[in-house]
């Protein structure tokens, strides 16, 4: 898709990202990535590489987290590493410059996250965290300008894989499930032109930030109705009389 591989820069690898995080401090308590490579448009091969862990945190993890994640201080205590750690072995999953990689989240709280964790554990290696957000694409924000609910809303994930019927990989707020199932959304997004183009047209139906002379014409133009550049002439004087 000519408009995401203006983001996506000749990058041929993709790792799509997800953070479980802490109620009130935001740091990293859990990590869930999927690494995989793409062609030059973008769309991504079936064979992927998983990376998931634990990771300790400084602040508490709060009580609401805990009972959404199922994470609790001593699953931190028996199966986390630190911050820092983490960072090293993400580098090592990653498998090359970051530079070269695009990493995918949902939405922009990800991102927020590792920036968090730098403030608070100021790891020596926090070039790696800085590096990963760098090179950080929101696929929310991308998939949005094409595809929102009746309301003009944007959709949850679970409720963007329900549009391209794909069953979620497993219970939700585990990292690495919420990383496939995002890599899922991307496959099917990149691949399906039949639903994307018909979300698209609602989209631009209701769109308002279009001159009127060119909303007319492209609700015209979804009509069915055959248009000529008189048309488009015709448009435009009746707005300016």
């Amino acid at each position: 898709m000519e408009s995401f591989n203006k983001i996506l820069k000749n990058r041929h690898k993709i790792v799509f990202i997800d953070f479980e995080g802490t109620q009130f401090s935001h740091e990293i308590i859990a990590i869930g990535a999927v690494k995989v490579y793409c062609d030059k448009n973008g769309k991504i091969s079936d064979n992927y590489q998983t990376y998931k862990r634990y990771v300790k945190c400084v602040g508490p993890i709060g009580k609401i987290v805990s009972s959404m994640t199922s994470i609790n201080n001593d699953t931190l205590k028996e199966n986390g590493i630190t911050f820092e750690i983490m960072l090293n072995e993400f580098q090592t999953f990653v498998d090359g410059k970051f530079d070269d990689c695009a990493f995918i989240s949902f939405g922009n709280n990800d991102i927020k996250m590792i920036i968090e964790s730098i403030k608070i554990s100021k790891p020596s290696n926090e070039s790696i965290g800085i590096s990963i957000c760098r090179n950080a694409i929101d696929f929310l924000a991308f998939i949005s300008q094409y595809i929102k609910d009746e309301n003009g809303n944007n959709y949850s994930l679970v409720n963007y894989l329900k549009l391209y019927n794909i069953e979620p990989y497993g219970q939700s707020h585990n990292p690495l499930n919420d990383a496939i199932d995002l890599m899922n959304l991307y496959k099917a997004f990149m691949d399906d032109i039949v639903i994307k183009k018909q979300e698209y047209i609602k989209v631009l139906k209701k769109i308002k930030s279009l001159p009127q002379p060119v909303k007319r014409i492209v609700n015209r133009l979804i009509n069915n109705e055959i248009i000529t550049p008189n048309d488009f002439d015709m448009e435009i004087t009746k707005y300016l009389e």
